[in-house]
């Protein structure tokens, strides 16, 4: 190669450009007409009704819950709470993705930095990774650093007892567990916390209307589900 070109080629490369011919960068943001959905929760002191379903091997219930958003501080940070009547998760202000759960006012789960569901603005065809650290004070237990995956994989309607919201479908999973092997490094064996994830976020209401989490077999808990869903908007 000559030197000239071998300057060139340098320079693109520390630029962080392709050189001619070869893929273009990856857009950093939305497609041109892209709808797209920015973060927000309700205020401080709105009040909305859930239903929770749980199913799994050992024991199934329905519950049905007022929530509360509160400001709150958690392991020395802000933190938004969704407090409910007997647990509280804590939510990332900026992003609202989860950082804990406090229950009876004590900590019970911790995410570090966060657990990375959302990543704002969304719009459809958007993916995102990172890594996260999952720790479980009831279990006394700390995992290692662990990856997840997310993406919005639609726009649609989505019907649930308050109503129907188009809203943005969230595909997630992570953790540690059987079907991430790159993430099972755990060397004394223990059980993860791996699941699979959909959360409809609906601009709306700015909430997440419905959320569906699976527990896989490696989980801790066991296999199992829980849909929760929205039964009143909030006021």
């Amino acid at each position: 190669m000559r030197r000239r070109d071998f300057l060139q080629a340098s320079a693109m490369l520390a630029a962080g450009c392709a050189p001619p011919g070869g893929p273009p960068p990856a857009p950093s943001g939305p497609p041109g007409g892209a709808i797209t959905a920015t973060a927000g929760y309700p205020p401080i002191g709105a009040k909305w009704k859930v239903r929770m379903t749980r199913t799994g091997l050992f024991h199934s219930s329905v519950d049905e819950s007022e929530i509360t958003a509160a400001t709150l501080n958690f392991n020395g940070r802000p933190g938004y709470g969704l407090v409910g009547p007997s647990a509280t998760i804590v939510l990332e202000p900026a992003t609202f993705n989860r950082t804990g759960m406090l229950e009876n006012g004590r900590i019970a789960l911790t995410d570090s930095p966060d657990n990375g569901v959302f990543s704002w603005p969304l719009w459809v065809g958007k993916e995102w990774q990172g890594t996260s650290v999952h720790a479980d004070s009831n279990r006394g237990e700390i995992w290692p650093s662990a990856e997840f995956n997310a993406r919005v994989a639609a726009i649609e309607n989505v019907t649930v007892p308050a109503g129907t919201f188009m809203a943005f479908r969230v595909e997630y999973e992570g953790g540690i567990g059987s079907s991430v092997p790159d993430n099972w490094r755990d060397p004394v064996g223990r059980p993860g916390f791996e699941t699979r994830e959909i959360h409809w976020y609906a601009p709306a209401p700015k909430l997440t209307v419905r959320s569906d989490i699976e527990r896989l077999n490696s989980h801790w808990r066991g296999a199992g589900r829980t849909t929760t869903e929205l039964l009143g908007v909030p006021k």
